[in-house]
């Protein structure tokens, strides 16, 4: 079950940076910013969406070793991962509600 919740959230969240990243040039339109700009600031949005993606085909291997050993791992790194993904997504509603208020 932490394994089916881990990838579907992973790919929700590899999904949502790479549209940030994608429409990073459509929310600096207004700057008249350089292509090469929108390209360096689109980079992390896309570089976070292949390590995580990366980062679950890993432990989709893990797990499907035949080791009792190796399944735990992968078991305890997808709970990590699935963890950093529900706290950065409640930092940030804590943020703007913080910054923005309600």
């Amino acid at each position: 079950m932490t394994l089916a919740i881990d990838a579907v959230i992973t790919l929700v969240t590899a999904t949502v940076l790479i549209g940030i990243g994608a429409l990073t040039p459509a929310f600096d339109e207004d700057y008249d910013m350089p292509l090469g700009r929108h390209l360096s600031d689109a980079a992390p949005f896309f570089g976070g969406s292949v390590l995580l993606v990366a980062s679950l085909v890993v432990t989709a291997f893990m797990v499907r070793s035949g080791s009792e050993r190796r399944c735990r791992a992968g078991l305890v790194a997808a709970t990590a991962r699935l963890g950093c993904l529900v706290a950065g997504a409640v930092a940030l509603v804590v943020y703007g509600t913080v910054t923005y208020g309600v």
